[in-house]
Protein backbone atom coordinates (compact mmCIF):
# COMPACT_ATOMS: atom_id res chain seq x y z
CA UNK A 1 0.00 0.00 0.00
CA UNK A 2 1.54 3.57 -0.77
CA UNK A 3 1.17 6.64 1.98
CA UNK A 4 0.99 10.28 0.89
CA UNK A 5 0.50 13.07 2.80
CA UNK A 6 -1.97 15.94 1.73
CA UNK A 7 -0.49 18.95 4.24
CA UNK A 8 -1.76 18.88 7.77
CA UNK A 9 -3.62 15.73 9.28
CA UNK A 10 -4.98 14.74 6.21
CA UNK A 11 -3.24 11.85 3.80
CA UNK A 12 -4.09 9.19 1.47
CA UNK A 13 -3.89 6.02 1.94
CA UNK A 14 -3.98 3.72 -1.53
CA UNK A 15 -4.32 -0.09 -1.89
CA UNK A 16 -2.09 -1.54 -4.05
CA UNK A 17 -4.27 -4.41 -4.59
CA UNK A 18 -7.79 -2.90 -5.39
CA UNK A 19 -6.57 0.67 -6.35
CA UNK A 20 -9.21 2.70 -3.92
CA UNK A 21 -8.04 5.03 -1.46
CA UNK A 22 -8.59 6.36 2.14
CA UNK A 23 -8.16 9.58 2.90
CA UNK A 24 -8.01 10.87 6.41
CA UNK A 25 -9.01 14.36 7.78
CA UNK A 26 -9.17 16.37 4.63
CA UNK A 27 -9.11 20.00 4.79
CA UNK A 28 -11.53 22.32 3.31
CA UNK A 29 -9.61 24.84 0.60
CA UNK A 30 -9.65 28.67 1.82
CA UNK A 31 -10.39 28.36 5.55
CA UNK A 32 -8.00 28.26 8.77
CA UNK A 33 -4.94 30.36 7.40
CA UNK A 34 -3.62 27.30 5.73
CA UNK A 35 -3.28 29.07 2.34
CA UNK A 36 -2.70 25.51 0.50
CA UNK A 37 -5.21 23.45 -0.81
CA UNK A 38 -5.35 19.04 -1.32
CA UNK A 39 -3.80 18.27 -4.74
CA UNK A 40 -7.06 17.22 -6.61
CA UNK A 41 -4.73 14.44 -8.59
CA UNK A 42 -4.49 13.14 -5.35
CA UNK A 43 -8.65 12.63 -4.77
CA UNK A 44 -8.69 9.69 -7.34
CA UNK A 45 -10.92 6.79 -6.49
CA UNK A 46 -11.82 7.26 -3.18
CA UNK A 47 -13.91 4.99 -0.96
CA UNK A 48 -13.78 6.12 2.35
CA UNK A 49 -12.71 9.22 4.47
CA UNK A 50 -11.83 9.13 8.25
CA UNK A 51 -12.44 12.08 10.50
CA UNK A 52 -10.48 12.39 13.84
CA UNK A 53 -12.69 15.77 15.32
CA UNK A 54 -15.33 18.08 14.66
CA UNK A 55 -13.08 20.87 13.49
CA UNK A 56 -12.92 22.84 10.25
CA UNK A 57 -9.61 21.61 9.47
CA UNK A 58 -10.42 18.14 9.76
CA UNK A 59 -13.55 17.48 8.29
CA UNK A 60 -13.83 18.89 4.60
CA UNK A 61 -15.40 15.44 3.17
CA UNK A 62 -17.91 17.46 1.80
CA UNK A 63 -16.03 18.98 -0.85
CA UNK A 64 -15.09 15.48 -1.59
CA UNK A 65 -16.14 14.10 -5.40
CA UNK A 66 -17.74 10.90 -5.36
CA UNK A 67 -19.67 10.61 -2.54
CA UNK A 68 -17.02 8.52 -0.35
CA UNK A 69 -18.54 6.86 2.70
CA UNK A 70 -17.49 8.63 5.88
CA UNK A 71 -16.37 7.36 9.16
CA UNK A 72 -16.32 9.90 11.80
CA UNK A 73 -17.46 8.55 15.35
CA UNK A 74 -15.71 5.06 17.68
CA UNK A 75 -16.46 1.66 16.26
CA UNK A 76 -15.18 -1.42 14.29
CA UNK A 77 -16.58 -1.08 10.62
CA UNK A 78 -15.12 -3.55 7.78
CA UNK A 79 -16.01 -1.42 4.29
CA UNK A 80 -14.76 -2.73 0.70
CA UNK A 81 -12.50 -5.35 2.04
CA UNK A 82 -10.57 -2.66 4.50
CA UNK A 83 -10.93 -2.61 8.18
CA UNK A 84 -11.13 0.16 10.21
CA UNK A 85 -10.84 0.40 14.18
CA UNK A 86 -12.09 3.87 15.22
CA UNK A 87 -11.40 4.26 18.80
CA UNK A 88 -11.78 7.90 21.08
CA UNK A 89 -8.73 9.37 22.75
CA UNK A 90 -8.80 10.38 26.07
CA UNK A 91 -10.92 13.71 26.74
CA UNK A 92 -8.44 16.48 28.76
CA UNK A 93 -10.26 18.23 31.69
CA UNK A 94 -13.26 19.87 31.12
CA UNK A 95 -13.52 18.85 27.44
CA UNK A 96 -16.91 17.71 26.27
CA UNK A 97 -17.68 14.62 23.82
CA UNK A 98 -18.38 16.78 20.95
CA UNK A 99 -14.58 17.71 21.39
CA UNK A 100 -13.41 14.42 21.03
CA UNK A 101 -10.37 12.74 19.23
CA UNK A 102 -11.02 9.66 17.68
CA UNK A 103 -7.69 7.70 16.32
CA UNK A 104 -8.01 5.38 13.57
CA UNK A 105 -6.30 1.74 12.77
CA UNK A 106 -6.75 1.51 9.44
CA UNK A 107 -5.99 -1.76 7.52
CA UNK A 108 -5.01 -2.07 4.25
CA UNK A 109 -3.30 -4.59 2.10
CA UNK A 110 -2.29 -6.45 5.52
CA UNK A 111 -0.83 -3.56 6.76
CA UNK A 112 -1.96 -1.29 9.71
CA UNK A 113 -1.98 1.97 9.93
CA UNK A 114 -3.02 4.66 13.17
CA UNK A 115 -3.47 7.94 12.77
CA UNK A 116 -3.59 9.56 15.77
CA UNK A 117 -5.32 12.87 14.70
CA UNK A 118 -5.26 15.55 17.66
CA UNK A 119 -4.31 13.15 20.35
CA UNK A 120 -3.03 15.70 23.48
CA UNK A 121 -2.84 12.97 26.41
CA UNK A 122 -1.48 9.57 26.21
CA UNK A 123 -3.95 6.74 24.58
CA UNK A 124 -4.89 4.28 28.06
CA UNK A 125 -3.58 0.31 28.14
CA UNK A 126 -6.94 -0.90 26.72
CA UNK A 127 -7.08 1.99 23.78
CA UNK A 128 -3.73 0.64 23.38
CA UNK A 129 -4.96 -2.84 22.87
CA UNK A 130 -8.01 -2.16 20.57
CA UNK A 131 -5.55 -0.16 18.29
CA UNK A 132 -2.80 -1.93 17.87
CA UNK A 133 -0.89 -3.72 16.61
CA UNK A 134 0.06 -0.74 14.14
CA UNK A 135 2.56 -1.18 11.71
CA UNK A 136 2.49 2.67 10.66
CA UNK A 137 1.76 5.39 13.32
CA UNK A 138 0.43 8.80 11.54
CA UNK A 139 1.26 11.50 14.71
CA UNK A 140 0.85 15.26 15.42
CA UNK A 141 4.65 17.07 15.20
CA UNK A 142 3.09 19.81 17.14
CA UNK A 143 3.81 19.28 20.81
CA UNK A 144 2.55 20.56 24.09
CA UNK A 145 2.52 24.53 22.35
CA UNK A 146 -0.07 23.01 20.47
CA UNK A 147 -1.92 21.45 22.34
CA UNK A 148 -1.33 18.45 21.28
CA UNK A 149 0.56 14.71 22.67
CA UNK A 150 4.75 15.71 23.62
CA UNK A 151 6.83 14.15 21.29
CA UNK A 152 8.25 11.97 23.67
CA UNK A 153 5.18 10.44 24.54
CA UNK A 154 4.34 10.16 20.72
CA UNK A 155 7.64 8.13 20.89
CA UNK A 156 6.34 5.89 23.47
CA UNK A 157 3.10 5.52 21.98
CA UNK A 158 4.26 4.02 18.84
CA UNK A 159 6.36 1.58 20.52
CA UNK A 160 3.69 0.57 22.49
CA UNK A 161 1.64 -0.30 19.27
CA UNK A 162 4.73 -1.96 17.98
CA UNK A 163 5.08 0.46 15.27
CA UNK A 164 7.90 -0.21 12.33
CA UNK A 165 7.16 3.69 10.98
CA UNK A 166 6.56 6.90 12.23
CA UNK A 167 5.45 9.71 10.44
CA UNK A 168 4.96 13.06 11.68
CA UNK A 169 1.95 15.82 10.80
CA UNK A 170 0.32 18.63 11.42
CA UNK A 171 3.03 20.82 10.88
CA UNK A 172 3.88 23.39 7.78
CA UNK A 173 5.41 22.03 4.97
CA UNK A 174 7.61 23.88 2.68
CA UNK A 175 6.50 27.46 1.57
CA UNK A 176 3.16 26.99 3.62
CA UNK A 177 1.93 30.50 4.65
CA UNK A 178 0.10 29.07 7.46
CA UNK A 179 1.04 30.55 11.22
CA UNK A 180 -1.33 28.00 12.64
CA UNK A 181 0.86 25.09 12.88
CA UNK A 182 4.49 24.22 13.90
CA UNK A 183 7.11 25.33 11.06
CA UNK A 184 8.37 22.20 10.40
CA UNK A 185 9.17 18.80 11.86
CA UNK A 186 12.77 20.04 13.21
CA UNK A 187 11.85 20.12 17.10
CA UNK A 188 10.11 16.55 16.38
CA UNK A 189 12.87 15.36 14.95
CA UNK A 190 15.22 16.29 17.58
CA UNK A 191 13.06 15.14 20.43
CA UNK A 192 13.16 11.50 18.68
CA UNK A 193 17.19 11.91 18.64
CA UNK A 194 17.23 12.81 14.71
CA UNK A 195 19.31 15.18 13.09
CA UNK A 196 18.64 18.00 10.97
CA UNK A 197 18.95 16.83 7.51
CA UNK A 198 19.18 13.09 8.32
CA UNK A 199 16.03 12.56 6.88
CA UNK A 200 15.06 12.70 3.02
CA UNK A 201 11.26 13.56 3.06
CA UNK A 202 9.67 11.35 -0.26
CA UNK A 203 6.50 12.22 -1.92
CA UNK A 204 5.22 8.71 -1.51
CA UNK A 205 6.36 6.01 1.20
CA UNK A 206 4.89 2.27 -0.42
CA UNK A 207 4.93 0.08 2.62
CA UNK A 208 4.28 -3.62 2.50
CA UNK A 209 5.05 -6.42 4.53
CA UNK A 210 8.03 -7.91 3.40
CA UNK A 211 9.78 -4.21 3.49
CA UNK A 212 9.01 -2.99 7.21
CA UNK A 213 12.33 -2.39 8.78
CA UNK A 214 12.72 -4.59 12.29
CA UNK A 215 12.44 -1.62 14.25
CA UNK A 216 10.92 1.36 15.02
CA UNK A 217 11.97 3.97 12.03
CA UNK A 218 10.93 7.44 11.70
CA UNK A 219 9.66 8.71 8.27
CA UNK A 220 9.06 12.20 6.43
CA UNK A 221 6.60 12.32 3.81
CA UNK A 222 6.63 15.92 1.25
CA UNK A 223 3.01 17.14 1.48
CA UNK A 224 0.95 17.07 -1.67
CA UNK A 225 -0.65 20.55 -1.77
CA UNK A 226 -1.36 23.29 -3.92
CA UNK A 227 -0.78 27.13 -2.88
CA UNK A 228 -3.91 28.68 -3.56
Amino acid sequence: MDIYWLGHACFRLRSANSGLSIITDPYPSGIGGLGVRIDPRQIVDVAAVTISRDAPLHNGAGELDGHPRVFDAPGEYEFQGITIRAVMTPLSEGMSRSQRNVAYAIIIDGICICHLGNINLPLTAQQIDLIGPADVVLAPAGGPDHNLLPYRAINQTAQQLDARWLIPMHYRGPDEPSAVEPDGASAFLRELGVADGTLQPQGRMQVTRNNLPPSLQIGLLTPQYRRQ
